[in-house]
This record gives structure tokens, C-alpha cells and sequence, in this order.
């Protein structure tokens, strides 16, 4: 699948009004709370925020584009996760990536991860804080569930727990960033790269 990636509106007209702003990124993480994505309307953000919704087209361009900006700045959480510890190290790297698999194999969805993957590589402050309030998260936590493996099964891993947390994290990213869908043959790959079936630390 191959969304391009939506360009940040130009903020025209009138500075926008704190008050109306912050109301906005509010109800927007709401909503994603409570219907997801894909059920989001920007007409449904706009009621909420008692705003209209060409206020919204202003200075957002999408509701894609609020909920970046609700991401960025801490209203809203994407609960990617981290693998589950089962203290079998590969089927839950296998089972955490084949269940983000499902997530983001929605068209919308799909959508709103090349706006977040546009955000990411583009720089500024949005930069900064989408990289903060996502991918840290998730490298912190491969990291550390790479590094307590260790301590359980030294010298069962194939590398540095902290290059194998980044070699995941990365690969992830790249194939969001490219609109590339996680197959089971690339998540099988992957492993076998990271936790090689036949190493102590494998089933």
C-alpha cells in the first residue's frame, strides 16, 4: 500500500487562538480514544472542540494533521507497546509485531502513519517531540527487553542487546516509512536475524 504523505497545512489568516487549539487536541484525543482513527471526522473534532470545522481545515489540513499535533504534544498516546515478557524472547517479538501487523493494515490508518513518518522526517520541533513521544518509547523498551533476556541467557544473543533493540526499531520504521506492509515472511526474517531459531535463548 502507498498513501503519500500529507504536507502540514500553511496556518493562513488570523493566529490561531490558543484556547480554540489546545480545546481541538483535546477532543481529538478523545475521540481517537473512544472510536479510533478511522470512525475520526473532522467535523466530529470540530463539534466537540465547539470550533468549525473550517478552523480546523486552517490550520491543520486534515484531521491526520491534528492528531500529529496531539501526539507531539502529549494529549494522545499511540499504544504501540512493547513485546510482552513470556521469557520466550522471539514468539514475542513474533506476537508484537504480527498484532502492529493488524493495526496499521487499515487504508486510515495507513494514512496516519505516513503523515507521522512525514513529521518524523522532516525537521523542527514537531520533529523532536513526535520522535520523543514515539520512538524512544519503543526503543527503550526493545532495549530493555533485550538486555533482561541477557542477563537470563548470557551469551545467547547474536549481538549487543542495544544494536538488536535498534536493528528492530529501525527495520519497523523503514517499513512504515515506505508504506510497506509487515508480512509474516519479513517478521519470520527478522527474527531469524535477531534471535536465530537454535540459540540458547530459543525455543
Amino acid at each position: 500500500m502507498s498513501v503519500e504523505a500529507e504536507k502540514p497545512a500553511e496556518h493562513r489568516g488570523r493566529p490561531r487562538s490558543e484556547k480554540s487549539r489546545v480545546a481541538v487536541l483535546e477532543a481529538a484525543a478523545d475521540l481517537m480514544v473512544g472510536c479510533g482513527f478511522q470512525e475520526l471526522t473532522v467535523e466530529g473534532i470540530a463539534a466537540a472542540a465547539g470550533v468549525g470545522k473550517q478552523t480546523i481545515y486552517r490550520w491543520w489540513g486534515s484531521k491526520a494533521g491534528v492528531v500529529v499535533e496531539a501526539l507531539a504534544e502529549g494529549f494522545l498516546e499511540m499504544p504501540l507497546g512493547v513485546p510482552e515478557d513470556t521469557g520466550d524472547l522471539r514468539g514475542d517479538l513474533g506476537a508484537w509485531l504480527t498484532a502492529l501487523k493488524s493495526e496499521i493494515e487499515a487504508p486510515e490508518v495507513s494514512r496516519l502513519i505516513q503523515t507521522i513518518m512525514s513529521a518524523l522526517a522532516s525537521a523542527g520541533e514537531t520533529s523532536a517531540a513526535m520522535h520523543s513521544a514515539l520512538v524512544q518509547p519503543i526503543m527503550a523498551g526493545l532495549d530493555a527487553r533485550f538486555q533482561e533476556h541477557d542477563r537470563n541467557h548470557p551469551g545467547g544473543l547474536a549481538a549487543p542487546p542495544s544494536f538488536l533493540a535498534e536493528t528492530v526499531a529501525a527495520s519497523l520504521l523503514l517499513r512504515l516509512m515506505f508504506s510497506r506492509s509487515l508480512t509474516t515472511e519479513w517478521i519470520d526474517q527478522l527474527l531469524d536475524l535477531v534471535v536465530p531459531s537454535g540459540r540458547p535463548d530459543s525455543p
